[in-house]
């Protein structure tokens, strides 16, 4: 049996109604009009609820979770705002969507040229950055420091070193809010959201959220007797 649902995310609550029949062994095509920048902060705290949980018992492979962002733009920006630098002059600069706390370094895999020939060393906290500024050996290699507190676009800050050229870079990683990635053109494509078991298993914990809180706001009619009463 096929069904055709048109606006599945409207009433809000009506998305468990599919999903129950897609259960019962109904082929389910939903029409929707909601884009993903348009989910609610609901589906993304338990999207990061998931992934955490799956890390902690080790339930997933770190590879499954990472997306690419091959179309960040590089401007200029004054780089006494990084690093606590004291400086007016400028330094290549760019923007990042915030990355899944919670898991470490794992939650950035590369961050470099678009071609992926030259990997940037990424470097998170300013004292551990100015060690490796100043060594000897590979001083001259392109090196990044990220700023995790996010800035007035809700974004993290990135500055780029010893890449004086560089208009564009690729980072790869675990990103916190997805609705982030459809600022950039590259990541515009519906399946580049998708991440096939995570994604299943956000759906299954809300449905079962939401059907405990209906059965415990539920009150059952007034039976006859005590109407007639």
């Amino acid at each position: 049996m096929n069904f055709v649902y048109i606006s599945p995310t409207f009433p809000k609550n009506f998305y468990n109604f599919c999903d129950r029949l897609k259960n019962k062994g109904v082929t389910v095509l939903a029409i929707g009009d909601t884009p993903y920048e348009q989910l609610t902060d609901e589906v993304v705290e338990m999207r990061q609820s998931v992934i955490k949980d799956f890390y902690t018992k080790n339930l997933f492979r770190i590879d499954d979770l990472l997306k690419a962002i091959n179309c960040i733009e590089v401007d200029c920006k004054d780089q006494g705002k990084c690093c606590n630098i004291s400086s007016n002059k400028l330094a290549k600069h760019f923007e990042i969507p915030q990355l899944l706390d919670g898991i470490g370094d794992d939650a950035i895999y590369y961050i470099g040229s678009v071609d992926r020939h030259q990997m940037y060393s990424v470097y998170f906290e300013p004292s551990i950055m100015n060690f490796y500024k100043y060594r000897m050996r590979g001083s001259e290699s392109p090196y990044v420091y990220i700023e995790k507190t996010p800035n007035e676009n809700n974004m993290y800050d990135g500055w780029i070193f010893n890449a004086p050229f560089v208009k564009y870079i690729s980072v790869i990683g675990i990103f916190k809010d997805l609705r982030q990635l459809t600022e950039y053109n590259c990541c515009k494509d519906p399946e580049f959201l998708d991440f096939g078991y995570i994604s299943q298993e956000v759906k299954n914990r809300l449905t079962k959220q939401k059907l405990q809180y209906y059965r415990q706001n539920y009150q059952p009619p007034a039976s006859t007797s005590l109407m007639a009463k």
